[in-house]
């Protein structure tokens, strides 16, 4: 464990702390890619992806479950608001 002693402590997104703000549309492409993933076709993930972003950025985030209770399940409805809180850019992202 001492080899991590003085290294610089990666940064870490609080999900939390991103409610009441608008979801970057990196985000928006994660959560889509997520609701395919679950069954959903393209249509109804961008409809999705689109109204939980809408309630989270405005700090509503029971209004975010019950819309995502519309498209998903209880599970994949936290794992949406989890991803359009905390996906990372990607690697190649041209803002890195």
């Amino acid at each position: 464990m001492a080899e991590f002693i003085g290294q610089k402590k990666p940064e870490v997104i609080d999900g939390f702390r991103e409610m009441g703000k608008p979801v970057p549309m990196h985000r928006r492409q994660a959560g889509l890619q997520h609701c395919q993933q679950m069954g959903l076709d393209t249509e109804r993930s961008w409809s999705c992806v689109q109204q939980v972003s809408e309630q989270l950025a405005r700090d509503e985030p029971y209004l975010a479950m019950e819309a995502g209770m519309r498209f998903l399940d209880l599970i994949g409805t936290y794992r949406i608001m989890a991803v359009l809180l905390t996906a990372e850019l990607p690697t190649n992202h041209p803002t890195r």
